[in-house]
């Protein structure tokens, strides 16, 4: 069992999928490197974090981020776009582009039996019960259990229950 920042009570049905990319983005001079950032497009579908950073000694622009996303496909299509997105801006600036990806955590669908049990435990122990996914990834045999708004409550109650362990 894993506590979520999830709204309190809130059962997650699956969790978010987690992509960590990399690009670095070589220039031949340093009046070649474009003033503004390289921000790549950030698709609709998922959540990204984007850190960008400029090694002046070096002529280069090294990106890092994350993707989240609630479905195989959107991480997939959000991970293209914005390969798409850094392929385009250093063909436009003459840049040499390296990326990097890897999939740190797939996107993971929560077991009906073990939901349907921890649903029927959290509303007998007074807690509202609500079901949505969680956009925070978690391990394979974790369940996400939103705490938000009643913490000390609900951790209670999972460290005190005999057929969950806080993860």
């Amino acid at each position: 069992m894993r506590p979520t920042e999830d709204l309190a009570g809130t059962v997650a049905t699956r969790s978010a999928g987690l992509i960590e990319f990399s690009a670095t983005l070589s220039f031949r001079r340093a009046e070649d490197v474009p003033e503004a950032p390289t921000p790549p497009v950030l698709p609709e579908r998922a959540r990204c974090s984007v850190v960008e950073t400029y090694d002046i000694a070096e002529n280069r622009r090294e990106i890092l981020g994350e993707i989240l996303a609630l479905s195989e496909g959107d991480l997939g299509s959000a991970l293209e776009t914005i390969l798409r997105s850094l392929t385009i801006a250093a063909a436009l600036s003459d840049a040499i582009l390296e990326t990097r990806a890897a999939c740190v955590a797939p996107v993971r669908p929560a077991p009906a039996e073990t939901l349907q049990a921890l649903a029927l435990d959290v509303r007998k122990a007074g807690f509202p019960v609500r079901f949505a996914p969680t956009w925070m990834p978690l391990a394979e045999g974790e369940i996400g259990l939103g705490v938000s708004g009643k913490e000390q409550e609900l951790r209670g109650f999972l460290e005190g229950h005999p057929s969950y362990r806080l993860a």
